[in-house]
This record gives structure tokens, sequence and C-alpha cells, in this order.
């Protein structure tokens, strides 16, 4: 099977060119923060596709975090062949802290015959972070360099992830999250394509990853029933 993304960093923002880091910021550490975050539901689907006259290809929502102070820039046509991008900074002149951009993806069914169907369709999702989404994504990234590729699982379905590391000519050290979000009814599904910039949400493990942004919007990706 051919996969045609025509993935671009201006598209998904991973070059630090959109939101450069400020020349002298004062010291931001996004796990730091105080206080509750709360959460808005991102509905995408055939009412979605006709207000915006963009394609859908299959329903899906995600949740969406803000916390004071960081701000949270919504974009609905990111270009690249991406769908929905969600980008999270902080102060003025804004500083980028971490993005996430959501591209429709093809990743097959597991074949008939498949003796474990659940790890067969992992298996092809992991296949295409690797072979096909991490060479497109790291095109031009200093540094980049492939750190795990892994089953994940999210709510409801089985997906894989990949983290690599990069440096940004501006930012500074960068983590890159792919996930693969495999549509548990069909081939049609979505990947997420996450940068994170270090200096500002300094993950360092699994459990630091979970609280960043990004992750969290990534891992909320669920599928929904189209409406009749």
């Amino acid at each position: 099977m051919r996969f045609i993304l025509a993935l671009t960093l201006a598209a998904f923002g991973l070059s630090g060119a959109a939101l450069a880091q400020d020349s002298d910021p004062a010291p931001f550490n996004l796990f730091a923060l105080d206080g509750a975050y709360a959460n808005r539901i991102f509905l995408f689907d055939e009412v979605y596709a006709e207000d915006h006259d963009v394609e859908v290809p299959v329903p899906f929502s995600v949740s969406v975090p803000a916390q004071d102070p960081v701000e949270v820039i919504a974009d609905g046509e990111p270009g690249g062949n991406g769908l929905a991008k969600f980008t999270f900074a902080v102060g003025d002149p804004r500083a980028f802290l971490e993005s996430v951009l959501i591209v429709p993806t093809p990743l097959p069914m597991a074949a008939d015959d498949a003796q474990d169907p659940v790890r067969a369709r992992v298996e092809t999702a992991s296949a295409v972070l690797r072979d096909v989404i991490f060479p497109q994504v790291s095109q031009g990234l200093a540094g980049a360099e492939m750190l795990a590729l892994e089953a994940y699982p999210f709510e409801g379905y089985m997906g894989a992830h990949l983290i690599a590391r990069y440096t940004d000519a501006e930012l500074g050290p960068m983590l890159l999250r792919l996930t693969a979000h495999p549509n548990p009814v069909g081939a049609q599904s979505y990947v997420a394509i996450s940068a994170i910039n270090l200096s500002m949400v300094p993950v360092t493990n699994g459990e630091t990853l979970l609280q960043s942004m990004s992750t969290r919007v990534a891992n909320s990706l669920t599928y929904r029933a189209s409406q009749p």
C-alpha cells in the first residue's frame, strides 16, 4: 500500500519558525503550574466537515487541555494533509511549548486469517510510524534519533507510539512523539505528530510525558460513530 502524506516542516511546526522562543525568556516550567486545568472537546464529524468545507474521513474527537497562562492555538487548516493542529504557547511574544498535528492516515486491517488480529494491526501501525511517518517528519531535523517504538494502549483500542529527539536551531532540545490510532472498524485512521520543547516542558520519563499537553490531546483521540 502506498502512503501519500506530503508532510512538511511548516505543516507540523517542528522547526520553531512559527513561534520562536523569546531571546531572554523568564524561567518557565509547564509542570510547575498550579491549579486545575479545563478540557474542551473538539468534535470532527460530518457537521464540522460541512461547516468548514473540509473532508473528515472518519469522525473523531479530541480533548484539549487549557490552563493559565498557557494559550491554545487551534488551526483547522494546517496544511500538509493535516486535518487539525493544536499549538500551546506562553508569554508575549509567544514562546512555543508544544504542538500536535492530526493527519488522516490509512492503517490496514489485519488479514482475515490472522491468529491475533489486534497484534497484527499494532505491528502494521508500528511499521507505518517507523518506515513512513518518521522518515518524512525527521527529514531536515538536526540530530533526529528514534528512541523507542512500542505498542500503546489508547482508550478503547490498541495503537503504537514512536518517541524521538532532535535539536531545533532556535528552541534547543526537542522531543518528537508519533502516535498511530488504528480505527477499530476500518482502515482509514489517524496519526498524531507531536513536538515538545524540552526546555519548557521537561519530559524525562513516561510519567512526565503523560502530563504534557500534546500527549493529553493525542491520547484522547476517540473514534465517533457516523451520524445517520
